[in-house]
């Protein structure tokens, strides 16, 4: 091969990293059994699923995006929170549902946090 065609080779080794991306590398990703729970655990609450959307999309997302390096509890707290919190603004929830819905959040991320 001579130089003169050395400048049209394109990479195709690891090193040069992925051809294309692929959806598995767009960004976090939670394990497939999660969504269907916490969409278990959104309708005890009672509301609209289209009024809930965006928060159990947060929630999701936060849950995804923990880093592993840290220790997940706290990032799965800070999550827990954050959505309870925003739900708290949006609607009105008794102490009772608000009290269910966060022991059965917690739970799910234990599980979650085994399963890594």
């Amino acid at each position: 091969m001579s130089d003169d065609n050395a400048e049209n080779i394109v990479g195709t080794g690891p090193e040069d990293g992925p051809m294309q991306v692929s959806s598995t590398e767009d960004g976090p990703a939670a394990p497939g059994w999660l969504e269907p729970e916490v969409d278990k655990a959104f309708a005890t609450l009672g509301l609209p699923a289209d009024k809930l959307r965006s928060f159990r999309d947060s929630y999701i997302d936060c849950l995804a995006s923990a880093p592993r390096s840290q220790d997940l509890d706290v990032a799965h707290d800070a999550c827990r929170q954050g959505l309870l919190s925003a739900l708290k603004a949006a609607f009105p929830l008794d102490d009772e549902k608000q009290q269910a819905f966060r022991q059965t959040l917690e739970a799910l991320e234990s599980r979650l946090t085994a399963d890594l």
